[in-house]
């Protein structure tokens, strides 16, 4: 039960972690479309980093582990996403 939970914490995080909607970034001339395909790469890269050993420590530990995970991948997001000439909107 408690691996079923678990699961569906880092399902509502992972949900949560990354905005693909075009609308989060910006680049001065980039239409649209441009912006949603490099957030696209830059998601696919980002989660071919994976996420780190997967021990399992049990409650509050097993979140917090998985709340460090989705950081980490918003951080690589990010620094993709700036890479790219993007900066966040508003």
């Amino acid at each position: 039960m408690r691996l079923v939970l678990v699961a569906m914490a880092a399902v509502l995080l992972a949900g949560c972690a990354l905005d693909l909607s075009g609308t989060a970034w910006k680049k001065p001339d980039a239409m649209f479309q441009q912006v949603t395909a490099v957030e696209m790469e830059c998601a696919r890269q980002t989660y071919e980093i994976g996420y780190g050993p997967d021990p399992v420590l049990g409650g509050l530990l097993d979140v917090l582990r998985l709340a460090l995970n989705e950081s980490r991948l918003q951080v690589g997001f990010a620094s993709c996403m700036s890479r790219a000439g993007y900066a966040r909107a508003g």
